[in-house]
């Protein structure tokens, strides 16, 4: 557990967590080009910026893709298509629908990060424009690390963030690479920030 508020300033401390990023992270790991710009201000530092496992989209897709297999069977098999449309393109338009939901999903991966600077955690997000939610190191309470079972089968995890700030709502990154890295690494920049200010 990980307690203590502090005023975090000082950038030194992160310097050897900034060079130890896992070699060859699949994730993109800092690829800090692509994160807008306005997501830190003065005297914030990024330390680590990755993102989400390119199976992602398909994890939140799988209800919907297997909803359009099975109606569009459904409706092969029992002969009844879509008012006004014939069998084989009703079936068609279900799959496509389902689809779809798989384009939607990596669309809304693609602006997608989970970054660590010296001051915050944060799940940027947005299409049309970057949303940010972010959590201070100082307001960390616990830190978790669990997968969900297709999770574990290809070797991504999800990382949970908890504050202190009852009414603030669990930081989650999803589905990423080396979780048991990414989950050290971040306990180890909070430790950093405790170990300064002697909590």
């Amino acid at each position: 557990m990980i307690n203590g508020q502090v005023d975090v300033e000082s950038t030194a401390a992160f310097a050897a967590v900034l060079t130890e990023a896992p070699a060859g992270n699949s994730t993109l790991e800092t690829s800090w080009a692509f994160l807008p710009d306005e997501i830190v201000d003065g005297g914030e530092m990024i330390v680590l910026a990755i993102k989400p496992s390119m199976w992602r989209p398909l994890f939140d897709s799988i209800p919907w893709l297997i909803m359009a297999t099975v109606l569009s069977v459904t409706l092969t098999v029992m002969g009844k298509p879509i008012p006004g449309l014939s069998v084989s393109l009703s079936a068609q338009i279900v799959l496509v629908l389902g689809a779809a939901r798989l384009g939607i999903a990596i669309i809304r991966w693609v602006p997608t990060w989970y970054v660590l600077t010296n001051r915050r955690v944060m799940c940027v997000h947005g299409v049309r424009a970057p949303q940010v939610h972010s959590l201070a190191l100082i307001e960390v309470r616990n830190t978790y690390l669990n997968a969900t079972a297709p999770e574990k089968l290809i070797g991504l995890g999800t990382i949970s963030l908890v504050s202190d700030e009852l009414n603030h709502a669990p930081l989650i990154w999803m589905s990423i690479a080396r979780p048991r890295e990414i989950h050290e690494k971040i306990r180890r920049a909070i430790e950093n920030v405790i170990d300064q200010h002697d909590l």
